[in-house]
């Protein structure tokens, strides 16, 4: 009986075993951070906690075709300062308010580009922002489940719907290729034309 030598899975351990120095570094940051200390003992438990967590359970790969964009990157943190001051004072007054009314729900959105950086970027900015939060990611189709508060007005539904891609086209504009912007706003136009058929149907 001939035994063939699984390269495969000695590259696999091989590519484990190769240390990724910014991965490591920021978990050892993440290690001082929850232990409140930069003692010594505690920099070399972050290290070891953080090469066996590259070894042991390593993330995914995730691939990155775009591009750092300054300006892009400048206007989505303004709008991030601009968001959480806005929805900061409003649950404010949500807080001190005689009747209580939240007129909280879960909305589904449907994301037009197709990236799991952009998707957990966008995420993590929705769920920055008081007065909602994320509490569900699909990856196929790509799709977030938000709990939102005050869905006051005439159409609530679609307001937080077209926030989230707001939220999408500002994290493309500063981290995506021009292929992936034309690709999302393509997207997005063909979701609005999908929407304005239904609504046609509807009435």
């Amino acid at each position: 009986m001939m035994i063939v030598p699984r390269t495969r899975d000695k590259k696999v351990l091989r590519d484990r075993l190769h240390s990724r120095p910014l991965s490591i570094l920021l978990m050892v940051v993440v290690w001082c951070a929850l232990w409140g200390s930069v003692h010594p003992m505690t920099l070399v438990g972050g290290l070891l906690f953080g090469f066996l967590i590259t070894v042991v359970f390593p993330l995914p790969p995730m691939h990155w075709e775009g591009r750092f964009r300054p300006v892009g990157v400048v206007v989505m943190i303004a709008h991030l300062l601009w968001d959480l001051v806005r929805s900061s004072w409003r649950m404010l007054q949500l807080a001190f308010e005689k009747k209580v009314n939240l007129n909280a729900g879960i909305i589904r959105v449907d994301l037009a580009s197709d990236s799991d950086l952009y998707e957990v970027v966008v995420a993590e900015l929705i769920s920055l922002v008081p007065g909602t939060v994320v509490v569900e990611v699909v990856r196929h189709p790509r799709r977030l489940y938000l709990h939102a508060l005050d869905l006051t007005g005439p159409d609530p539904i679609a307001g937080v719907q077209q926030m989230v891609h707001d939220v999408e086209n500002r994290v493309l504009n500063a981290f995506g290729s021009k292929e992936e912007i034309a690709a999302f706003r393509a997207a997005l136009d063909t979701k609005t034309d999908e929407e304005l058929e239904l609504e046609a149907e509807e009435s």
